[in-house]
This record gives C-alpha cells, sequence and structure tokens, in this order.
C-alpha cells in the first residue's frame, strides 16, 4: 500500500499504437481463463486480469474489457464495484477496503458539493463548478456512483462472494456514510459562500476543499487499511470531525469486506 495518492487511483497508463494493440490483445486472452477460474477465487481472476489489461489499454478499458470477460455490467464495475476490482489489484483485500472506502467518501463529498453549487454559487458560475466536480468524481472509482446504488451494490453480496451482509453491518455503513456526508457539508458550504469576483475563483475555492478533505480521508483510509494488512483489528483511535467520521465509514466498511 502507498500513501493517499494511490489506492483507488493507483492503477493506470496507456500504450499507444501496435505495442497497446498487441498488449490488449494479450490480456483479452488472460482475461478470458481468468473469467473460467471464476468459481475457484473470484479475487484473483480480477487482480491478474485487471493488471493485465490496464497496462496494455488503461484503467477505463481495463474495467470496460474485464466487464465483458466476466459478464458484469460495465456501469456496476464503474462504481463501486469497481473501486474494489482497482483497490484488490494494487493491494490486495486490504486495497480493496481502502478502495470501497475513498469511493463512498468520493461521493458523500460530490453529493455534498452539487448540493452546495446550486445553493450558494451564482447561476453563472454553476456550469464551471460542475464541470469541475464531474472531473474530480471522474478521477476516483466509485465517486460518481449515488450513494444509495452504492449501499445496494453491498446489499446485493457483489463484494462479499455472494454472501449479502447483515442488515447491521450495512446499517453501520450507511450511518457513517451520512455522517460523512454531513460534515463534509459544512466545509464545502463554507467554500462555495463568499463574493467571488468569477467563475474561476469559485471553481478554485470549491476544488481546494474537495482535494483537502480527500487527502485527509486518503490518509485515514490508509491506516485502517494498513491495520488490516498487518492482521490487526480495525477500531476507531481518537480522531475527531470529519477524520473521525471517515474513520468510522472506513472501519465499518473493513468489517464488511472481511465478513466474506
Amino acid at each position: 500500500m502507498s500513501d493517499g495518492s494511490d489506492g483507488a487511483g493507483g492503477v493506470g497508463g496507456g500504450s499507444g499504437g501496435n505495442s497497446g494493440t498487441s498488449g490488449a490483445e494479450s490480456a483479452a486472452d488472460s482475461l478470458g481463463a481468468a473469467a473460467e477460474s471464476l468459481s475457484e477465487s473470484l479475487s484473483s481472476a480480477i487482480s491478474d486480469a485487471l493488471s493485465g489489461l490496464a497496462d496494455s489499454v488503461g484503467l477505463s478499458d481495463a474495467l470496460g474489457g474485464l466487464a465483458n470477460a466476466l459478464g458484469i455490467d460495465a456501469k456496476d464495475l464503474q462504481g463501486i464495484l469497481g473501486a474494489a476490482v482497482v483497490g484488490f489489484a494494487t493491494g490486495g483485500l486490504p486495497g480493496a477496503i481502502m478502495g470501497v472506502a475513498n469511493g463512498l467518501v468520493g461521493g458523500s463529498l460530490t453529493e455534498a458539493a452539487r448540493d452546495a453549487i446550486s445553493a450558494n454559487l451564482p447561476a453563472g458560475f454553476q456550469q464551471a463548478a460542475n464541470l469541475a466536480l464531474d472531473a474530480f468524481s471522474g478521477r476516483m472509482p466509485g465517486a460518481g456512483m449515488s450513494l444509495q446504488s452504492a449501499i445496494d451494490t453491498l446489499a446485493s453480496g457483489a463484494l462479499t462472494n455472494g454472501r449479502a451482509p447483515g442488515i447491521g453491518e450495512l446499517g453501520a455503513v450507511a450511518r457513517s456514510l451520512s455522517e460523512v456526508t454531513t460534515a463534509a457539508r459544512s466545509a464545502i458550504e463554507s467554500a462555495t459562500r463568499g463574493d467571488f469576483a468569477s467563475a474561476a475563483d469559485a471553481v478554485a475555492s470549491l476544488e481546494g476543499s474537495l482535494q483537502s478533505q480527500l487527502d485527509a480521508a486518503r490518509n485515514v483510509t490508509a491506516s485502517v487499511a494498513g491495520a488490516v494488512a498487518n492482521g490487526h483489528g480495525v477500531h476507531p483511535s481518537d480522531r475527531t470531525g470529519f477524520e473521525g467520521r471517515v474513520e468510522q465509514l472506513a472501519i465499518d466498511t473493513a468489517r464488511v469486506l472481511l465478513n466474506r
């Protein structure tokens, strides 16, 4: 596991020309073989297939190719399931935990920001701010998915080898997610209120707030994932405020994914 700049966003890169095409074909062959072994180990199949394809054609195409090979709706793989897949490819189960938690936090930040833009910014600034928000959420697997859809994916058992989490486990994640969103709203509300001279100034303020909270969240989720990787239990520390709520969300997410 690396620092907060990796995790859910750590797979990428692409190749051009014939080398990219031949690499993609080779990776597609390995994807087919991986799909055949799905019943034995879904996690290993996803990791091996995604790693090879991502190196050849980049993350977006890798997710789409993986979805086709495994018979999964590509839109589902771009959501919270995609966050788990990419996280697993970069860090095993701890990486998947970090990826899912970061995707959920990103979704909370996106939802809070969307509301703040509508409520606080002048109409003439809103298009630019929403475009910047779309770019922000598009860089993080899972962040563009609605929070309810993310919970529904967890409830389906898609991330727990088909075992649907108990109502208590899901309830804990939903509560933590709500608290993260509430905490995020306060900072984003402040960032989108003011006498901005231009749309660029408004966007800069919004982006600064989003990035600051995301960086803090990644550090927290990396700590929780690190505890899992080292075989330690996941328990709350003395963090408070936004970071404390993110930590609880990461812990609740870890408990769901560990109970497979």
